[in-house]
C-alpha cells in the first residue's frame, strides 16, 4: 500500500505526470504505437518525461512485490511437495514487466526519434506481462476453488 502511494503521490509519481499532462503512464496499456507514445511524450513535456524516468526506478520494486505475492499465494494454495511450474508463472510477469519498462525507458530517451523496433518490443513485453498476470490470477482462482472443494468434501466425510 505504501509503495503504491509513493508511486502515485511521490515526487515525480504518476500524479505529477498526470497533473502536468492530463495523462497517466503507458505501462498500463497492452498495446503501444508510435502515435500513442508520441501523444504521451508530447503531452508530458520535458518535465513529465524526466518524472517518468525517475518513476521507472521506483517501478522496479512493484513487479517484484506483485509477482512474489502471487507466487506465495499459489504456493500456499497448491502446497507442492516438489517443484511445481505453476507457482513460478507470476515470476514471468515480473520479467516481462522489467523488459517492458526497459524498452519504454529507451523510447523516452530516444524521443522524438522513436525506433519502431523498440515500440514493437515494448508492445510484445507489455502484452506478455498483462497476459501472464491474468493467467496467474486465473491460476489462483483455480487453486483456491480446488482447495475449497477438497475442504468441503473432507467435511462431508
Amino acid at each position: 500500500m505504501a509503495i503504491s502511494a509513493l508511486m502515485y503521490f511521490g515526487i515525480g509519481g504518476t500524479k505529477d505526470i498526470y497533473d502536468l499532462s492530463g495523462m497517466f503512464i503507458p505501462d498500463m496499456n497492452i498495446f503501444h504505437s508510435n502515435d500513442s507514445l508520441m501523444e504521451y511524450f508530447d503531452a508530458w513535456g520535458a518535465q513529465g518525461r524526466l518524472f517518468y524516468i525517475r518513476y521507472q526506478y521506483r517501478d522496479f520494486i512493484y513487479p517484484i512485490i506483485y509477482s512474489v505475492l502471487m507466487s506465495a499465494i499459489l504456493i500456499r494454495l497448491i502446497q507442492p511437495k516438489y517443484f511445481n511450474f505453476w507457482v513460478i508463472v507470476p515470476m514471468f510477469a515480473m520479467l516481462f514487466d522489467f523488459a517492458e519498462n526497459y524498452f519504454l525507458r529507451v523510447l523516452v530517451y530516444d524521443y522524438p526519434n522513436l525506433d519502431p523496433q523498440n515500440i514493437s518490443y515494448a508492445t510484445v513485453f507489455s502484452s506478455l506481462k498483462w497476459m501472464t498476470i491474468l493467467f496467474s490470477l486465473i491460476l489462483i482462482l483455480i487453486a483456491f476453488s480446488r482447495r475449497r472443494i477438497a475442504y468441503i468434501k473432507s467435511q462431508e466425510e
